[in-house]
């Protein structure tokens, strides 16, 4: 199987954008460690770790507008059609919620699977601060339409992609900051990792 892991927000031509930001640590200021794109490789990097020693490769894409990046995706796909592959849109949530959300295309009942296999991984961690955990499909106009925009040229890969962009957590709830740790990032990662081979295998 082959894993690709988007460090969304980060890397866009001649745009500086970090995405979302908190305070995490009270002292009055936004650092660099409180920004949205450079705390998802903390769950993802888990992941990517857990991944390889299990001997499925891992891709990780970090530069170019979106639709780039999923066509560098559907031509992994396209060039790899035996294998599953899954592509991961990385975020964390803003706007004080409990819960983490999949978000995939509405077109897509691969996409759907996928995202129902990540959302009951992480349930079954129980995790404090993560009330609930939600699948959600979306288009290009429905209330989920910017989680859509992270994942929509995929749907134009081959049938052996499929898409899903990860919210597992919110950057601004205090009963979450302990995620946004290395430990609470490591146990996401390797949650989504026990989804994506429950999808995949």
């Amino acid at each position: 199987m082959i894993v690709i892991f988007d460090r969304q927000h980060f890397g866009k031509p001649g745009k500086s954008d970090t995405g979302a930001a908190s305070d995490l640590d009270g002292d009055g200021v936004t650092e660099t460690q409180e920004q949205e794109a450079n705390l998802t490789p903390l769950y993802y990097g888990a992941a990517k770790t857990m991944l390889e020693a299990m001997g499925h490769q891992v891709v990780v894409l970090d530069s170019g507008w979106y639709p780039a990046r999923h066509e560098r995706a559907n031509q992994i796909a396209r060039n790899n059609l035996s294998q599953k592959v899954a592509y991961l849109a990385c975020h964390i949530n803003a706007g004080k919620g409990d819960y983490s959300v999949m978000i995939h295309d509405e077109r897509s009942q691969n996409g759907k699977r996928l995202a129902d296999c990540l959302a009951r991984s992480l349930e079954r961690q129980n995790l404090p601060g993560l009330k609930r955990h939600l699948t959600r499909s979306a288009t290009a106009t429905n209330e989920w339409r910017r989680g859509f925009s992270t994942i929509q040229g995929i749907y134009a890969g081959p049938p052996n992609i499929a898409g899903v962009c990860v919210e597992p957590y919110f950057i601004d709830r205090p009963e979450h900051a302990w995620i946004g740790t290395v430990s609470g990032s490591k146990i996401i990662g390797e949650s989504l990792v026990v989804g994506i081979l429950a999808w995949g295998l």
